[in-house]
């Protein structure tokens, strides 16, 4: 969508929630040798300034990044290495890290990065901030189509991100044909989707939707930031469809922790999470 810029939202819970588990996801796949393909379907513009800017108007950060950075007492291992991530990546490009960044901060020389983003100007940020790099691709077109041409990849291993604005009610089923063609190309490929907890019917079903298109392994975990409203966004949903094995122990040990520092107000909002074995 040409007028949805990330910038608004970076940092938020959304993006604490999405971004650690694809640290982790990361984090696990390159401990084999063979070389990882990693698709950024829409990548935005790659890194954000919080103190300025779309940015800073809302500045939506408060209540993610900065609740993390502002915790206090002991983490959970998992949390607390994501944390130190995040302030080693800030430290050094002085910018809060999209997907993009903590993919190429996390991948290595021999594993191609491929981001799509279709705004004009969050692309030629995105092309800027990785000009001249070697195993990166950046593409000014739509994700969803562009996905297909690349799976599958020549080393048989791929992680897939995709993170649409869900501002257009066809992004919920083109998600899901999108989900349902890589699947049909490369079946065995980490594909993480991320979706809000809206009360419209698309959202509602979405999960169960794209559950119901893989037979291997996968999982959905969900925290929720506030009470469920007519309007807007209260909460966060993952689907990750063949999962790192080791998301079966930060799951339980950080999904708890990340959701009571996220949320907006005192009430307990348990998060939900489950793994789908292959039948």
């Amino acid at each position: 969508m040409l007028g949805y810029r990330h910038a608004f939202h970076a940092g938020n819970h959304a993006d604490l929630l999405k971004h650690f588990f694809l640290f982790h996801s990361l984090d696990y796949l390159i401990q084999k040798d063979v070389p990882l393909l990693y698709v950024d379907t829409h990548a935005g513009a790659g890194a954000y300034d919080l103190s300025s800017g779309y940015a800073a108007q809302n500045e939506e950060w408060q209540g993610g990044y900065q609740r993390l950075m502002s915790s206090q007492g002991p983490l959970p291992q998992s949390i607390q290495r994501f944390k130190n991530f995040l302030e080693a990546s800030i430290s050094a490009s002085g910018m809060y890290p999209g997907s993009p960044l903590i993919a190429d901060r996390i991948l290595r020389e021999k594993d191609r990065r491929v981001f799509f983003e279709l705004h004009p100007a969050d692309y030629e940020t995105l092309k800027n901030l990785f000009n001249g790099a070697k195993q990166v691709t950046v593409f000014n077109t739509d994700g969803f189509t562009g996905l297909k041409a690349l799976l599958p990849p020549p080393s048989r291993r791929a992680c897939v991100f995709i993170d649409p604005s869900y501002e257009l009610a066809s992004d919920y089923e083109k998600v899901i044909t999108s989900i349902q063609e890589a699947l049909r190309r490369f079946a065995t490929g980490t594909y993480i989707i991320w979706y809000p907890l809206l009360a419209r019917e698309e959202a509602r079903t979405l999960r169960e939707s794209l559950l119901s298109l893989h037979r291997g392994n996968s999982v959905y975990l969900e925290i929720q930031i506030s009470k469920a409203r007519e309007r807007g966004m209260f909460g966060s949903g993952l689907v990750i469809l063949n999962p790192p094995w080791s998301l079966q122990s930060i799951i339980p040990e950080a999904l708890p922790v990340l959701a009571d520092m996220l949320k907006e107000e005192q009430e307990i909002y348990l998060p939900t999470y489950r793994f789908v074995r292959e039948l």
